[in-house]
């Protein structure tokens, strides 16, 4: 009795999470990490904005920003940022957001491997894994053993694949159905004890000197 009520609690967080997120997953994810992460230190925020992170902390948007080696006009560039974890003024993990991917992962696996090559910072993508279309829902992911070539690029490029098939952005699958896991693809209720580890990880590296220099972290 017990499982079925642990259980039915879950299902009734899911559904109360996707009302409150608007329908939007990218809202949805945020407010599920920062429900686990509560009282960790560590918060996930939009992303999209320069601006607002620059308000935020100008240490975070410098760590953030990308530079640019051969261009007279601009020092750095903003990256694709839907999401990022972050304790205190550490940029922990950016986190990508996309309900299906229909030919959009390389755009993500273009700005994880400039983070990945030039700074600490992990990058992951969270998705539903919508299907692939049409009358029946199929994986995008494939499986371990027959992996999809978006599985095995994930597999070389990014930090990890986090998914949780909610119904509201996974249309027509059925019960029963789900996306197979295993490796680099994972549940997402195993992004927040990751995201702790890489924390603790990055602060062991992290020493900001007193004129906010970031040669140790990037």
């Amino acid at each position: 009795m017990k499982e079925l009520s642990s259980v039915d609690d879950a299902v009734r967080e899911r559904q109360s999470r996707v009302s409150r997120s608007g329908g939007r997953w990218e809202e949805y994810v945020r407010l599920y990490l920062n429900e686990a992460l509560e009282e960790t230190g560590i918060e996930v925020i939009s992303g999209r904005s320069e601006n607002e992170i620059r308000k935020r902390s100008e240490i975070l948007w410098k760590m953030l920003s990308l530079p640019l080696k051969v261009s007279t006009i601009r020092e750095s560039v903003w990256g694709d940022i839907d999401l990022v974890a972050v304790k205190g003024e550490l940029p922990v993990v950016i986190i990508s957001c996309k309900v299906s991917l229909h030919g959009r992962l390389t755009e993500t696996l273009f700005w994880s491997l400039l983070y990945r090559t030039l700074t600490r910072i992990k990058v992951v993508l969270a998705t539903p894994d919508g299907g692939r279309g049409g009358e029946e829902w199929v994986s995008e992911w494939g499986t371990p053993e027959n992996p999809t070539k978006d599985r095995l690029l994930a597999e070389s490029y990014l930090d990890g694949v986090y998914v949780e098939n909610v119904e509201e952005w996974c249309k027509n699958i059925k019960p029963g159905q789900g996306t197979a896991f295993g490796g680099i693809v994972r549940p997402l209720d195993e992004l927040p004890k990751d995201i702790k580890r890489w924390a603790e990880e990055a602060e062991r590296f992290i020493y900001i000197r007193r004129n906010g220099s970031l040669q140790s972290f990037l």
